[in-house]
């Protein structure tokens, strides 16, 4: 390959390495667990959705996400291992979709996140309800 097409190369990588780049802040809705023999860590945080009913109403409505962080990424993994249920974090990564059948059998598309950095903007401060407990009358903090 000779050095023009090399630097070709380079220049359209760096030109769509940040195409899939997903941000997100919210709080734990359990402790973090290690899986894959230590070499991951995964958790999930809550979200608050605001938005305006038809009628004109404040409503509030939880999503979830699913963030894993790889050991080789010491700084983020370090993070991640100790965080707890209630935490309040910040996540920069790449998202990933796969196909999922339900039981129902209908397709669905869960995403997870994998984060390369983790920054916990606060400890726990209040209880988070479990995914279960989440409503629009009980609405999680973002």
């Amino acid at each position: 390959m000779s050095n023009t097409e090399t630097n070709e190369t380079q220049s359209l990588e760096n030109l769509f390495a940040d195409t899939n780049i997903s941000m997100k802040s919210g709080h734990l809705v359990k402790d973090a667990e290690l899986i894959g023999d230590g070499k991951f860590a995964k958790f999930r945080i809550a979200t608050n959705k605001e938005f305006l009913d038809t009628e004109g109403k404040v409503r509030n409505m939880a999503n979830y996400f699913n963030i894993i962080v790889s050991s080789n990424l010491k700084d983020a993994f370090a993070i991640a291992q100790s965080l707890k249920k209630g935490d309040w974090v910040y996540i920069k990564g790449e998202d990933s979709s796969r196909s999922i059948d339900t039981v129902e059998g209908y397709k669905d598309t869960g995403v997870t996140t994998f984060a390369y950095k983790v920054v916990l903007k606060k400890e726990k401060t209040e209880q988070v309800p479990d995914e279960g407990e989440a409503s629009e009358a009980n609405p999680q903090p973002a």
